[in-house]
């Protein structure tokens, strides 16, 4: 199971209503926003991995503060004003870390492939990117730098092979803004139609 299915499997059925309630919106907009955060995010950190110290940085961060033990309390996450917060807190320096000055362009990306608007998209982002680090600190606990970056890289590489448009999203800040940018937002409402898209939204939103 790919590390996109495996994640999406954790925060479908229950949990994502739970999200979706936490954030006030519909369950399916909320489904399409993750399935299209997912792989931005993953694809942020598989690109950071092949920087000088990214790999080293990144295998620091999962064996300490982000070591999945949010994947067991995501109820609480989502449910407690507090704990949302702090979680949204820590996903804030999380996005700064790994997208930059791109984050703008890839929550424009996320919102125009959920039909979330704005507001909604600037807070989903920040609730997941604590998330998908926890799922790699419980996934990849223990493993040196150099096995979390290659397990990265070779999940880009699946996905690509699998579904070309969606795998387009994981290579989201690679490239400048006219060949990742304006080439994704013309074609946002398709890139959740292929196999990988599908696949996804599927574990989301209970085969829908």
């Amino acid at each position: 199971m790919s590390m996109l299915e495996d994640l999406a499997g954790a925060l479908g059925g229950d949990t994502l209503g739970a999200l979706a309630g936490a954030l006030g919106a519909d369950n399916e907009a909320v489904g399409k926003g993750v399935a299209a955060a997912l792989p931005a995010l993953l694809g942020g950190l598989a690109r950071n991995s092949r920087q000088a110290n990214g790999a080293s940085s990144l295998t620091n961060a999962l064996g300490s503060v982000h070591d999945g033990t949010i994947l067991d309390n995501l109820g609480v996450v989502f449910g407690n004003p507090w704990a949302k917060k702090q979680a949204e807190r820590d996903g804030d320096k999380i996005l700064g870390h790994v997208f930059g000055q791109a984050r703008p362009r890839v929550e424009q990306h996320v919102q125009a492939a959920s039909g979330l608007d704005s507001s909604m998209v600037t807070k989903l982002l920040p609730i997941l990117a604590p998330i998908v680090l926890g799922y790699l600190g419980k996934k990849m606990g223990g493993a040196g730098s150099d096995q979390v970056a290659t397990s990265l890289e070779q999940e880009r590489v699946e996905v690509k092979q699998h579904d070309g448009m969606f795998g387009q999203i994981l290579d989201l800040l690679d490239g400048d803004d006219d060949q990742n940018g304006g080439g994704l937002m013309d074609m946002a409402g398709d890139l959740l139609k292929g196999q990988a898209g599908k696949m996804i939204l599927g574990q989301l939103l209970g085969g829908r």
